[in-house]
């Protein structure tokens, strides 16, 4: 491997260099930080949001946003926690979860049917539905939902191992299926080729023969039964349906996935990288735990991170044209 390749390799995985940094930044800061059940840890306490950032990366490559994936988490686990306790009582477990996918599927489609057929900005479209779909939350439920099956909560709560002082929780490899799944849909399937087309150029993608339209409908239905399953699990790792749900992490979503390396303007990103955005954000949330960071300081330190994430994409954008152009 030559020079010239090295450096694409390392600018093409610079999210994992760091996740490596940081980890020995707060190793330093913190020995315990460094420890087997805490490296395990990391990925956990940030599955429910992982999933929000697996549905945005999606998105972003498609060459659109979507802001409304925390909503669309907490309405599908507000509508399953009502249906159970208030609208159908003792409703199965199975049916309440195949619920929130289809309101996933349904405000998913939703969305992009008006970005794809009426041509609305998805910005505002996405904004919309986030507005909208916080406000039914607060008028179907108003306040937050316990007593739900804990067959239910597993998915987000169920251990399935402990060794070596670290725990092996039940949503990790729930995620981790999630990644290798959209990672097999964007690079072995024909939808995941019209995905990455109409990222990278739509006007192009249509005179290939590609519907456009009927492809952006596909990735916001994809966004939305991603986000409802990011809804089960917040569910079950706190234990409940609360009205605020994901609704302070949508920052934080979109700056794993840009950070993770997927293109602002569309048409690039890799599920490989987005994993390392996840990893990253788990890294963060673990570290300012350890060092007992104060929790304003928190949102600011978060607020930093979307920054960087911004800066360091736009330049391995540069420096990845910079190094194909280098003779």
């Amino acid at each position: 491997m030559n020079k010239k390749k090295i450096e694409l390799f390392i600018v093409d995985n610079l999210i994992w260099f760091i996740d490596l940094g940081l980890i020995a930044a707060f190793t330093i800061l913190q020995p315990r930080f460094l420890s087997f059940g805490n490296m395990i840890s990391i990925l956990f306490v940030v599955v429910p949001m992982g999933f929000l950032v697996l549905a945005m990366a999606v998105c972003l490559i498609s060459g659109n946003f979507d802001l409304s994936v925390g909503a669309i988490a907490g309405f599908s686990a507000t509508i399953a926690g009502v249906w159970y306790l208030r609208w159908m009582p003792g409703t199965p477990w199975p049916v309440l979860i195949l619920i929130m996918l289809l309101i996933g599927a349904g405000i998913g489609f939703f969305n992009g049917f008006f970005i794809a057929k009426f041509k609305v900005n998805a910005f505002l479209q996405t904004l919309g539905s986030y507005i909208l779909f916080y406000g039914l939350m607060l008028i179907v439920s108003g306040k937050t939902l316990f007593d739900l099956p804990k067959e239910f909560y597993a998915p987000g709560s169920h251990l399935l191992a402990s060794f070596a002082g670290g725990k092996l929780y039940l949503a990790t490899i729930d995620l981790i299926i999630a990644l290798i799944a959209v990672h097999l849909l964007l690079t072995r399937t024909s939808l995941g080729r019209r995905i990455y087309a109409v990222g990278s150029n739509p006007k192009a993608a249509r005179e290939c023969g590609i519907n456009v339209e009927k492809t952006i409908i596909y990735v916001f239905m994809i966004s939305g039964i991603l986000s409802a399953i990011g809804g089960l699990h917040y569910a079950g790792y706190v234990q409940c349906v609360t009205m605020t749900m994901a609704r302070n992490d949508l920052f934080f979503v979109f700056a794993g996935a840009v950070i993770g390396g997927v293109s602002l303007f569309g048409g690039k990103g890799k599920i490989s990288g987005v994993f390392g955005g996840i990893i990253l954000l788990g890294i963060i949330e673990m570290g300012l735990t350890l060092i007992l960071l104060p929790a304003t300081w928190r949102e600011a330190i978060f607020g930093v991170v979307l920054i960087s994430a911004i800066l360091v994409n736009t330049t391995r954008e540069k420096i990845i044209m910079h190094l194909k152009a280098r003779d």
